[in-house]
């Protein structure tokens, strides 16, 4: 499997590694993104990503792999929930190989999990944590509690301890929820999701794990996944593998 990751993220790697099954390799290309020091300077950065990520998918595709997932939720949904889609659809047919973006496998998870209402817990500052509220809610979620950290810098989200995304989505409230949502592929997330489920009654979901469990069952690996929660037992719906199919007639990966 391949994943596109920003450059200054350090977590989507080792997770990944740590919880995929024997005999699956999980290569990485990254692409530059810019550090800044003004929140209102963020969303540009994380938007400017993109240019980079048509590049970083033909790499991996050449090497064979049998899926790939841009790996930054924020980069993926600040474009728009439609623009994601159709980067998908664009990325996928130019390079024979399944593209999906952090942001489409958190939706495709929601689904799996039939969840309508969701809590959504993030690091990020308020620019870029309405944009995940705003994507959710054109895709039919309705977000009925937030928690959001404010943390600018990107380093510093992949430097929080494994507690952190544990105790934000603790303190949600999830009284009106069907499911708990942690956003961002550079907040260590998915040894605490467990966690998160037994303390809150909820089903719980981040970026990394709904990129990873996106992929594994792309690449038709089937079955209960690690880490043992809900998601992770079940299979991809079938809207969510239909609009990642590589079209009939497709040219040859990495071409």
């Amino acid at each position: 499997m391949g994943v596109v990751v920003p450059a200054t993220n350090t977590t989507v790697e080792p997770e990944f590694a740590a919880h995929a099954p024997a005999g699956v390799a999980v290569l990485a290309t990254r692409v530059p993104v810019a550090e800044v020091d003004r929140p209102e300077d963020k969303v540009a950065s994380l938007l400017a990503m993109r240019d980079g990520v048509d590049a970083a998918v033909a790499q991996l595709a050449s090497a064979g792999v049998d899926a790939i997932a841009y790996a930054c939720t924020s980069g993926s949904f600040l474009a728009g929930l439609e623009e994601d889609r159709a980067m998908c659809a664009r990325l996928t047919e130019r390079h024979g190989v399944p593209v999906v973006t952090a942001s489409s496998a958190l939706t495709a998870a929601l689904t799996a999990l039939s969840a309508n209402r969701v809590a959504v817990a993030t690091p990020y500052v308020a620019a870029v944590a309405d944009g995940a509220a705003d994507y959710l809610a054109r895709a039919g979620y309705e977000v009925v509690s937030r928690n959001d950290l404010h943390v600018l810098s990107n380093l510093a989200k992949g430097r929080l301890e494994p507690t952190a995304s544990y105790l934000a989505a603790r303190d949600l409230d999830v009284t009106d929820a069907d499911a708990v949502v942690i956003s961002c592929t550079n907040w260590r997330t998915l040894d605490a999701l467990v966690a998160v489920e037994t303390d809150t009654g909820r089903a719980a979901v981040s970026s990394n794990l709904a990129t990873l469990w996106a992929l594994l069952r792309l690449a038709g690996v089937d079955g209960p996944l690690s880490p043992g929660s809900a998601l992770m037992s079940l299979p991809l719906p079938e809207s969510a593998r239909t609009g990642w199919a590589v079209p009939v007639g497709t040219g040859v990966r990495g071409g």
